[in-house]
């Protein structure tokens, strides 16, 4: 009887065992959250800042969470005199990784994932023009973890703009290049080591 017991002990440990689901988050414990500004600057001659804010779950050495930018001086972008007014906005999913995290000089890695809007309004003659695009900025760089609770990244990386309609007074490219962003990360970044 013991050996029965025993026997089917064994077979149901090893069907429980054998019935666990794989799955790409399975590992990725959470082990923080944060949140900040970040600074975009453009790298090509009149290409503008944008300012806005971020934040998050850390996984590990994965960071998932959302962002947020605005434009803040996109003037000689098109340099046309006629233009009142040119803004742009987008915001979205925020996808990055650290490695190794716990060193106080580390890689870091991400993209940022938005929809947004492209604002024009021109004088002569008087036209409003709003195209929704699609935003994507891949980018690499340096962490510092300055404390426990606070990080600045300094990445550079490329704006990719798709959407803007045909035969507006802009295309998608005047709205992508090469970028720089320094990230600052406020929250609580995990105790050790993954």
């Amino acid at each position: 009887m013991k050996h029965l017991l025993f026997s089917t002990a064994l077979l149901l440990a090893g069907l429980s065992l054998h019935a666990q689901h794989e799955t790409i988050f399975g590992r990725g414990r959470l082990s923080g959250a944060f949140g900040g500004p970040i600074v975009e600057m453009g790298l090509r001659e009149g290409f503008g800042t944008s300012i806005g804010g971020g934040g998050g779950l850390v996984l590990g050495n994965v960071i998932l969470g959302a962002y947020g930018l605005g434009a803040v001086d996109l003037k000689e972008v098109l340099q046309n005199d006629d233009i009142d007014r040119l803004e742009l906005a987008h915001g979205g999913l925020w996808l990055g990784f650290t490695y190794p995290s716990y060193k106080a000089i580390h890689l870091y890695g991400g993209a940022r994932l938005g929809w947004g809007g492209i604002n024009i309004e021109l004088d002569n003659p008087r036209v409003t023009d709003f195209d929704q695009i699609f935003v994507a900025t891949p980018e690499m760089g340096i962490e510092l973890n300055l404390t426990r609770w606070f990080r600045v990244a300094g990445t550079a990386g490329y704006r990719f703009v798709n959407g803007s309609a045909p035969g507006a007074a802009y295309t998608d490219k005047d709205f992508s290049g090469p970028v720089a962003a320094l990230t600052f990360r406020f929250g609580w970044f995990g105790n050790g080591r993954f």
